[in-house]
């Protein structure tokens, strides 16, 4: 009975690791836009940076290390990457003591964005750098809860307290496409279920057969109109 119960527990995790969805979307610009950050940052001594719902992955981080800022991972959840638990709308720090904040993919996940940004502005110091991305059009994605999207204009208007440095397009009109079409693909195979096992299976088989499309950014991304229907945009800014 042992014997079985463990053969099944070893196919379970083998299953797991194979369970494995393509990302449908492709950010062209977090590495660039990074490396800029980092510049930005090289003149002050020992800069410390927030990186507000940090998660498990920090796209653009590794530009940041190389730069020699010192970073603070924060997220809601207590993760292994995570270095302060707390909450964004409330961030557990004195005024002005970063030299930059980013802010990747958070701000669709919190009810009031306002105060996010408003603890953004208060914990960064005067020239403190801020780096926002988050999503235009993009599947719902509850990590835990997902309530906003932005366009390029509503990101600038949302964070108008800062000097503009840049804002673009991060994830084009092609991870739209890759997103939307992984979304209706998986739904027509399970006729829009709700049962999560059979949710599963369609999202992989359709995440396999749309995510090539996402390649097609290297291309589009740039464009001047990619805006309209960009996946995801973002915002360089500095305190005033």
């Amino acid at each position: 009975m042992k014997s079985a119960k463990s053969s099944d527990s070893r196919l379970k995790n083998i299953l797991k690791k194979l369970y494995f969805v393509p990302n449908a979307t492709l950010n062209t610009a977090a590495a660039a836009n990074m490396k800029r950050f980092a510049r930005l940052l090289a003149g002050q001594a020992s800069p410390v940076v927030l990186n507000i719902g940090s998660g498990s992955r920090f796209l653009g981080g590794s530009h940041l290390a190389a730069g020699a800022a010192r970073r603070i991972n924060l997220d809601i959840a207590r993760l292994a990457a995570v270095d302060v638990v707390g909450d964004a709308q409330r961030l557990p720090f004195a005024d002005e003591v970063f030299a930059g904040v980013v802010c990747q993919a958070v701000l669709e996940h919190v009810p009031r964005p306002q105060q996010v940004v408003g603890e953004m502005l208060r914990v960064l110091r005067r020239g403190g750098i801020v780096y926002v991305e988050v999503p235009f059009l993009q599947g719902y994605h509850p990590t835990p809860g997902d309530f906003l999207r932005f366009t390029r204009d509503g990101l600038e208007l949302l964070l108008n307290d800062f000097s503009r440095l840049d804002s673009g397009v991060c994830t084009g009109p092609a991870s739209t496409a890759s997103w939307v079409a992984r979304e209706f693909l998986s739904g027509i195979l399970c006729g829009f279920s709700g049962n999560r096992a059979i949710r599963r299976v369609t999202v992989f088989l359709a995440g396999w057969l749309t995510f090539p499309l996402k390649y097609l950014d290297l291309i589009f991304a740039r464009r001047r109109s990619a805006s309209h229907i960009a996946s995801g945009v973002y915002f360089l800014g500095a305190k005033k």
